[in-house]
């Protein structure tokens, strides 16, 4: 067998590493920064767990990820437009916190290390041209930019918490989150492309969480950056696969992407293995969920003050059922499935997300 030929070394291109890894195929990894995870300074990141009944860990195992990185499950988020707050829990876990970045206990590296156990060749600092490659796993393109984030990683003494904010004026059609976990936080609002300054935006976060939280911040670093989801997701030219968000492959109502980027870079490698079309296991494992949140971002767009829907619908629930209330919003029902080709022409119109 020839070797199999990857362009980037984070989650999806590692994922997929692995996987042909453990199948005896010889993998060669070329990324051109310095280490996996240098986008990220140690920023907190969530692995979603409401898009799919199966538990996002017991779906990491069956792609061949083992867990040594550093991950907190969290039962419990704080929902804010800014006037009212309250706590909205789960009994599975909402999602899993994780850490992002070149240092030990961060998943890039954790995957990393898996890769290097199976043998992977891993050439950092390294640029292959994508003629040349089997997978294309090189992240967001600054060509087509669809969100943008920007925030800090800070020291606190502040308790573990995870708190999202939907504010028109400390978002642009997105929303802001802080997570903080064993004295280490991470606050950040994303707004939706184009947005004509998010340093207005950013201000306000910072403004409203210092009066929600009364939040104590210490060795603030800035962080941030870019995320690409497309309407029509390129996964395929001339045996080239592509994923995560190199293929445009990401939630379309908030931007988790992470379990995009783990099951696109699992099933990139099943299909080198199975011999079977790339284009058809994503339709299988990934179009549903895709297409439904292509609808939920539809009608956020349209919602003139959505952090208000959200405080109403929230605060219907009853203790332990919030994964419960967001899978169905990614249930691509018989109504979602209807006026799903409408939603796209509309969105392809408007060219925000092409």
């Amino acid at each position: 067998m020839k070797p199999v030929t990857i362009l980037g070394a984070g989650l999806s291109g590692l994922t997929a590493a692995i996987t042909l890894a453990q199948e005896d195929y010889q993998v060669q990894v070329y990324e051109e920064r310095s280490d996996s995870g240098m986008r990220f300074h140690g920023d907190f990141q969530g692995l979603e767990n409401w898009s799919s009944p199966q538990d996002v860990l017991q779906e990491i195992k069956t792609h061949n990820i083992k867990q040594n990185f550093s991950i907190t499950p969290f039962h419990t988020m704080y929902l804010t437009d800014g006037t009212t707050t309250f706590p909205a829990t789960s009994s599975r876990p909402i999602f899993y916190l994780v850490k992002r970045g070149p240092f030990s206990d961060c998943i890039d590296q954790g995957l990393k290390r898996q890769a290097l156990d199976l043998n992977v060749d891993i050439h950092y600092k390294s640029h292959k041209s994508i003629h040349e490659a089997d997978i294309i796993a090189t992240g967001p393109s600054t060509k087509k930019v669809t969100a943008i984030g920007k925030g800090i990683i800070f020291e606190t003494d502040h308790d573990d918490i995870a708190m999202a904010l939907v504010h028109k004026e400390a978002s642009y059609k997105g929303y802001s989150y802080l997570l903080v976990s064993q004295g280490h936080g991470t606050m950040l609002t994303i707004c939706m492309y184009p947005c004509e300054n998010i340093n207005n935006y950013w201000k306000k976060t910072c403004e409203l969480y210092e009066h929600l939280t009364q939040l104590t911040i210490t060795n603030p670093k800035n962080t941030g950056g870019i995320g690409t989801f497309h309407l029509n997701a390129h996964l395929q030219k001339q045996g080239r696969r592509y994923t995560g968000e190199a293929a445009g492959l990401q939630d379309f109502l908030w931007g988790f992407g992470m379990r995009y980027a783990l099951t696109s870079g699992y099933l990139a490698a099943r299909s080198i293995i199975e011999k079977k079309s790339y284009k058809k296991l994503i339709r299988h494992h990934l179009s549903n969920t895709r297409k439904a949140s292509i609808v939920n971002r539809y009608y956020v767009d349209k919602v003139p003050d959505y952090g208000r829907f959200l405080i109403a619908q929230g605060q219907k629930l009853k203790e332990g059922e919030l994964v419960k209330l967001i899978q169905k919003y990614y249930n691509l029902t018989l109504f979602r499935r209807f006026v799903y080709p409408y939603v796209k022409v509309s969105l392809l119109l408007s060219k925000k997300y092409s």
